[in-house]
């Protein structure tokens, strides 16, 4: 056998050798990088209109929502708190001689935690739907004449609501819904005909408002 023969022999044989010898090469798992969310504080202030009350009503509003750069929704989480009024006038009356008006002023005064679930619609525009649970302290005056008495009580309350919402800047958005209110009928001692003038138990309220993002 010649240098020649030998020579190829050992190349053969040492190809064959690294050929058995395979090492693949480790498989990278692809991290998803988390979504990058932030906590986006906002206050806001609406106004409306009750339905059955027939009367205007308004709030404000203090929170946080959870915003994703890769999500189209967010969670919001805020205090509210409303204010409405109600002035009544049931006529005059003649009693011993003496005639005189019976009218009533009503105060109800709501304090809610909301939550509200909003996501993207189109363009600029958004909507939202939530719920919320609370008390409500209400007031009441009643005047007959000479005699003017007054109780106070706080009751539970409670909120559904819907609408939309449209964004003018990053910082600046309007809103329009509106809301179902449910309310447990307060027991003012001594103003048993009275007490629908210091519920809003039902109605509905339609509103206009605004939000500052910051």
């Amino acid at each position: 056998m010649n240098k020649t023969t030998l020579a190829l022999s050992f190349i053969a044989l040492t190809a064959a050798a690294q050929a058995g010898d395979y090492y693949p090469m480790p498989v990278q798992k692809q991290v998803v990088p988390a979504p990058e969310c932030s906590l986006q504080w906002f206050l806001g202030a609406s106004g409306g209109y009750l339905t059955d009350y027939d009367e205007p009503m308004y709030h404000l509003q203090f929170g946080a929502e959870k915003v994703c750069k890769s999500a189209c929704c967010t969670h919001g989480f805020y205090l509210e708190l409303g204010y409405t009024e109600s002035d009544e006038d049931y006529g005059r009356i003649v009693l011993s001689d003496i005639d005189f008006d019976i009218t009533s002023d009503a105060e109800i005064i709501p304090l809610t935690l909301n939550y509200k679930y909003e996501c993207y619609w189109m363009d600029k525009f958004n909507w939202y739907i939530g719920a919320g649970a609370g008390v409500a302290f209400t007031d009441l005056e009643v005047s007959a004449g000479p005699l003017d008495e007054s109780d106070d009580e706080t009751v539970f309350y409670a909120q559904i609501f819907t609408g939309l919402s449209y964004n003018f800047t990053e910082h600046f958005e309007i809103f329009g819904g509106a809301r179902y209110i449910y309310m447990d009928d307060p027991d003012l001692t001594g103003f048993s005909d009275f007490d629908d003038t210091a519920s809003i138990d039902g109605d509905v309220l339609l509103e206009l408002g605004l939000r500052w993002n910051f």
